[in-house]
């Protein structure tokens, strides 16, 4: 009589940490081993305390769901979008946003294309400045004003994770944020994009 496996317990577990710790080895541990080679090959600038709190309204609002970050090694593509994205760009980035439904266009180097003064009509009413958008206004940004209470403990757990961090920009962080609307924040974030790891960035 044969055993049904797949109702042993101990089968489960022991498939379970195999299935981990293959994982592990083929995804967790070259990314460590090449974070040395990757910081040193890379332009990326750590996000600022008002840049962070951007990224969160970013994504706290699902702009990520529409929009990519993230161009492929094609013409087309860099084209229309610039410069391809290259691994060392993306290392202090947590958690990655280079998403794969464009119902909007890539904002991968989108930083300093436009004013702030454009970003901010655009968010508020998108139809005045790009007739044929279909993206919602998002007005009530920028009634919201940030506390800038969680910001530091953002910024420390960024830190644990690898993004260098000072002790001073962490302590300044709060009053970087507050007082600030959601709106600013997500500007400041926009404006930020791609701008470190652009060619004049660079220079």
């Amino acid at each position: 009589m044969s055993a049904d496996f797949t109702k042993s317990v101990i089968i489960l577990i022991v498939s379970t940490f195999v299935v981990a710790s293959f994982s592990i080895l083929v995804w967790v541990l070259p990314n460590l081993l090449r974070t040395p080679e990757l910081i040193a090959n890379s332009s990326a600038v750590p996000l600022t305390a008002i840049q962070v709190a951007g990224r969160d309204v970013y994504i706290s609002e699902g702009c990520h769901v529409c929009h990519t970050q993230m161009v492929r090694p094609l013409e087309p593509e860099t084209k229309r979008n610039g410069p391809a994205n290259k691994e060392p760009d993306d290392i202090y980035e947590f958690p990655n946003l280079w998403g794969s439904k464009r119902t909007g266009p890539d904002l991968t180097n989108l930083g300093r294309k436009y004013s702030d003064q454009w970003h901010l009509i655009h968010l508020i009413d998108p139809r005045r400045v790009v007739p044929t958008s279909i993206m919602p206004a998002y007005p009530w940004l920028f009634e919201q004003v940030l506390s800038g209470d969680a910001i530091t403990a953002k910024m420390e757990t960024l830190r644990f994770l690898g993004v260098p961090y000072s002790d001073e920009e962490i302590a300044n962080a709060r009053l970087q944020v507050r007082g600030k609307t959601k709106g600013e924040a997500l500007v400041r974030y926009l404006q930020s994009l791609g701008v470190d790891t652009s060619e004049e960035g660079k220079q």
